[in-house]
C-alpha cells in the first residue's frame, strides 16, 4: 500500500461525511464492489458506480444525512487497508442515536477503490483475513 492510498482513502471518507457520492465515486473503479454492513438491514452488496448511487440511497434511507465516519486507526494489508471505524448516526424512522463500531477492509488497485467490505464485528474481518490485531502495524487516520 502506498501513502496516496491512505490520502485517497481520507478523502473518501470525508466525501462520505459531506454526502457526495460523486466525489466517492471518483476514487472507485467502475467496477468497484462494495459489501456494506449499514445500507440495509442485514446488509447488501453493490457493484459498480450505479451500485455506489443505489449504496448511498439505501444508506440515506436508513440513516438519513446525520450519518458520520470516525475512522480510529488503518492498517496495511499490502493491496489492502483495513481500517476501524465508529460511526456514527440517527435512524430514519426511530430517532433513536447511535454509536456503531465497524471495520472495513478497502482494496485498491491502479489507484482507484475496487473492493470495499465493511463488517459490524472487529473479529470476523480479522478472521476473513487470517490476521491477529497483535501482529498489525496502526496508521493513524
Amino acid at each position: 500500500m502506498s501513502e496516496q492510498n491512505v490520502d485517497r482513502l481520507r478523502r473518501w471518507i470525508t466525501a462520505f461525511n459531506a454526502r457526495d457520492i460523486e466525489a466517492m465515486i471518483e476514487l472507485c473503479d467502475p467496477n468497484v464492489e462494495f459489501h456494506s454492513a449499514f445500507a440495509a438491514v442485514g446488509g447488501a452488496s453493490y457493484h459498480g458506480h450505479a451500485g455506489m448511487r443505489k449504496w448511498h440511497h439505501d444508506l440515506e434511507e436508513t440513516w438519513g444525512a446525520e450519518i458520520r465516519l470516525e475512522p480510529e486507526m488503518h492498517f496495511d494489508l499490502g493491496e489492502d487497508i483495513l481500517s476501524f471505524y465508529m460511526y456514527y448516526g440517527r435512524g430514519q424512522q426511530s430517532g433513536a442515536e447511535v454509536a456503531m463500531p465497524a471495520t472495513s477492509v478497502v482494496r485498491w488497485r491502479d489507484d482507484r477503490i475496487i473492493y470495499v467490505k465493511v463488517y459490524m464485528q472487529r473479529d470476523a474481518a480479522l478472521s476473513d483475513l487470517g490476521v491477529s490485531e497483535d501482529e498489525l502495524q496502526p496508521i493513524t487516520p
